[in-house]
């Protein structure tokens, strides 16, 4: 099989592989099929071209060597001389096991059939024909008729016969084209038996030109004599240097490759592949429209993010409203964080403002709104953009099949879900955050107030002189004075005036104290809600993303598709 020829069954079958697989815009699932079928017509076309073999015809005298120059030919020992001794007016055929009989015989000639193996001469049909100089007149006829039947014939001759006259006498009764002539002289080795390399090359010119003269003289100008020895190229790997058997080995193999591309041009196979490449050319353009269309509403998507931006926080603060602050506050209060007169202020007034949930408040929370809410906002936030898309390219001109593409692309539910899903997620997790925070700094701050509060209510109790005291000489005397003299100044008038000015003053510390803790769960509350807004835009950026990223693919897999038709070039056969 030539180049031209495997080019050519390697476009088809990526051709029918294209329609196989390839994401089409314009052609429907029928028309793809047909396609295929077109593409299979064509490569049983090109599968019957390439099962038509190069005939050659071996045509020479007695002795010559056509036995040997088959099996140089095919790189096997296919013919042999025994062949011959019974047939020696018959015409051999010499055919690989797979091929077919390209013709059959007329029943008015002898012939006989021999098989072969040799994959180096599987597409070559090689005719022995019966020597020229052995031929009776009755049975000269037969075998020129059957020589319609050659592609080509190899004239072979050697030095002790190329000047025989009945050589060109029966070279002019051929009724075949000149053009398919090849001469071959045999037994070249001769010229050099027992004479040095520069006396064997004289004698070659010498033959080689006289031989020409010869063929001249029946009308053969220009004739191509190749100097060969069949017997060395099928014995030893490499020939000498005079040894032309490679050339016309090669030559007959080319005229096999011209015969398959003429045969491909005499089927019309070029014209029909260039034929059947045209069923594609509506689909490229389309293919190449669409990228336009893609590009742009891609480019529009990626450019909106101020616009969506303002739509989250105008949207998402107005959905947190009073109730899902108080939601939120109930979900983070945790008085635990006060301590002393404070957490019991903070306790008396969730006592007070305690009211037990009905059964129906009971079973719904507030904040577990929040989700489906903000749900119902995106979906017809998702749907906006989806018609936003799909009225742009409609609008430019997509084919409607592409629309339903794009849409089963855009996979609105699908996004939706998983938004849903990321979003339920976010609300947990920014509850539990700030329902675990410790508040270390605000607990060591009261319990620094109310310690220093008590040392100064014992410092009062005490008086000026048992603290001075202490203060001046810190022994266990007077550490023992300090508290006694406290402790009996306790029960006086003046001690009970300071411990009554002692709890009032602890009272106002944790109502303030109390306020303190409301502002910060005022402050949670609104971290709370901030960071909720934002996570929310940057779960909406990723939907957003995701049908910007599907978009392209789907771009992606519709360039694949125009790249592969554009490769998809008319075969030069």
């Amino acid at each position: 099989m030539n180049d031209s020829t495997i080019r050519l069954r390697n476009s088809i079958l990526k051709a029918q592989d294209i329609a196989r697989t390839a994401e089409f815009i314009s052609l429907s699932k029928d028309e793809r099929q047909h396609i295929v079928q077109e593409a299979q017509a064509l490569l049983d076309k090109l599968d019957a071209v390439e099962q038509r073999y190069l005939v050659v015809g071996l045509l020479g005298g007695t002795g010559v060597g056509k036995s040997t120059l088959m099996n140089a030919l095919a790189g096997a020992p296919i013919a042999s001389a025994s062949h011959r001794r019974p047939h020696t007016d018959a015409i051999l055929l010499y055919r690989h096991s797979d091929a077919p009989l390209p013709f059959v015989p007329d029943s008015a000639i002898a012939w006989q059939e021999f098989t072969h193996t040799s994959e180096a001469a599987q597409q070559i049909i090689l005719c022995d024909l019966p020597d020229y100089d052995s031929l009776l007149s009755e049975h000269r006829q037969q075998v020129l008729g059957f020589m319609e039947h050659m592609d080509i014939l190899v004239w072979l001759t050697s030095p002790a016969k190329y000047g025989d006259g009945s050589f060109y006498e029966f070279l002019q009764l051929v009724p075949k084209s000149k053009h398919n002539f090849y001469f071959a002289l045999n037994k070249s080795d001769l010229f050099f038996d027992g004479t040095s390399s520069e006396e064997g090359f004289e004698e070659m010119r010498r033959v080689h030109a006289d031989f020409q003269g010869h063929l001249r003289k029946v009308d053969i100008t220009d004739p191509v004599i190749y100097a060969i020895s069949a017997d060395e190229a099928f014995d030893k790997p490499t020939l000498s240097s005079w040894n032309q058997f490679s050339s016309l080995r090669q030559e007959i193999f080319r005229q096999r490759v011209l015969k398959e591309i003429k045969n491909i041009k005499a089927a019309n196979l070029d014209k029909e592949y260039a034929q059947y490449l045209s069923l594609f050319e509506t689909e490229l353009v389309q293919l190449e429209t669409m990228h336009g269309i893609l590009d742009h509403t891609i480019t529009t998507i990626g450019t909106t993010p101020g616009e969506e931006e303002g739509f989250i926080k105008e949207n998402i603060y107005s959905i947190m409203d009073e109730s899902i602050r108080s939601e939120i506050r109930s979900k983070i209060d945790n008085i635990s964080i006060l301590t002393g007169p404070g957490y019991g202020v903070a306790a008396l007034i969730q006592q007070w403002k305690y009211r037990p949930k009905s059964r129906n408040e009971a079973g719904q929370s507030t904040f577990g709104f929040v989700t489906q809410r903000i749900s119902q906002v995106f979906q017809r936030r998702l749907d906006h953009l989806k018609n936003k898309i799909m009225s742009d390219i409609m609008r430019r001109g997509a084919h409607s099949t592409m629309a339903g593409q794009v849409e089963d692309v855009l996979k609105p539910e699908h996004h939706m879900k998983i938004f849903e899903e990321k979003l339920e997620q976010q609300v947990n997790s920014r509850l539990i955050s700030f329902q675990s925070a410790r508040h270390v700094l605000f607990r060591t701050g009261q319990y620094i107030v109310y310690l220093f509060l008590l040392f100064g209510l014992i410092v009062a109790l005490a008086g000026k002189t048992a603290w001075q005291g202490l203060f001046e000489n810190p022994t266990l005397a007077h550490t023992l004075n300090f508290i006694l003299t406290a402790f009996y100044n306790l029960f006086s008038p003046a001690g009970l005036a300071a411990l009554g000015s002692y709890a009032l003053i602890n009272l106002l510390l944790g109502f303030w104290f109390y306020r303190r803790y409301r502002s910060l769960i005022e402050r949670k509350t609104d971290k709370i809600i901030n960071s909720f807004v934002e996570n929310v835009g940057e779960l909406w950026q990723e939907v957003v993303d995701h049908i910007n990223a599907a978009l392209k693919e789907y771009d992606r897999t519709l360039g694949m598709t125009a790249r592969s038709l554009r490769k998809l070039k008319q075969i030069d056969t």
